[in-house]
């Protein structure tokens, strides 16, 4: 019905035929042809026609604003999904865990917002379980974060794998190790992140039945947390390689973990059957293409 709105309206604009058929771009037999096919559908005479004068009736007075309101409503729409398609509107959230947020998100952010400055950029930075939900629930239009252990309705592509390491102020007596096994540790006081965390229950479940029993005597959500925790004297920690460049090591070092090696698979989480946004689609592209390890 679009065409014969917009048909009414010219007609209505310009009280002349040819000149309306101009406007809309048809020819004058099929600008009447839609008239026509309106008031039949309406029920009710909306255009008076003479040899010398078009004139609205007072029913097509009454219609006019309406059919003047779905026209502009209608282009509004088209013009906005145009502007979304061409990315010159629009919004684009992603859930990121904190390393990647802080280290690696940045300089692809700014170059998303430097091509497309119309196109609105949310972030949501925290802890593993809270991303892998923003995105499940629809909230972010994709995640970067560690593989989600119960998948039901998401997907999930491998960038990079990220490892679990031992922090330890320069001082400690273990400071000078290559490499470290998960069995030297275990008597030592250790800063471990909280039970909720990614990071804690891929080590809970790689240590499992190996009768490695590690002594947390402080456990924090964040990476940041415990790396402060060292710095200050806590013991030792728990940091994760992407970390590395994120935070402040001076006084700090970081040690390999054998036996077992645990790593973390770094990448996009998504919505399976879920079509992007064409701004969602452009972002996780270059976020996909600008993760390092």
């Amino acid at each position: 019905m679009y065409r014969h709105f917009q048909a009414f309206v010219a007609v209505a604009r310009h009280l002349h035929f040819t000149r309306a058929a101009e406007e809309i771009h048809i020819t004058q037999p099929s600008l009447s042809l839609l008239i026509r096919q309106l008031e039949e559908k309406l029920g009710v005479k909306l255009i008076t026609r003479s040899t010398r004068q078009v004139a609205l009736t007072e029913m097509g007075k009454t219609f006019l604003p309406l059919a003047e309101n779905a026209v502009n409503d209608l282009d509004s729409a088209v013009r906005l999904m145009k502007d979304l398609s061409n990315l010159q509107a629009g919004k684009v959230t992603v859930a990121a865990f904190p390393s990647v947020a802080a280290n690696q998100l940045p300089p692809i952010l700014v170059e998303f917002h430097r091509k497309y400055p119309n196109v609105k950029v949310q972030v949501v930075d925290s802890i593993w379980g809270t991303v892998v939900e923003k995105v499940r629930s629809g909230i972010a239009d994709f995640g970067v974060g560690s593989e989600p252990p119960e998948m039901e309705n998401l997907a999930f592509q491998k960038i990079y794998d990220d490892q679990i390491m031992l922090l330890a102020a320069k001082d400690h007596p273990l400071a000078n190790a290559k490499s470290l096994t998960w069995h030297q540790v275990e008597t030592e006081e250790i800063v471990l992140l909280s039970a909720e965390t990614g990071v804690r229950q891929s080590i809970d479940a790689a240590l499992a039945g190996t009768g490695i029993e590690l002594k947390p005597i402080m456990e924090p959500a964040l990476v940041q947390t415990a790396a402060a925790l060292v710095a200050a004297g806590a013991g030792l920690g728990i940091i994760l390689s992407s970390y590395l460049t994120a935070i402040r090591m001076e006084g700090l070092v970081a040690i390999p973990l054998t036996k077992p090696s645990i790593p973390r698979p770094v990448g996009i989480i998504t919505r399976r059957n879920s079509q992007m946004t064409p701004a969602a689609e452009v972002m996780l592209k270059m976020v996909a293409g600008g993760l390092t390890e």
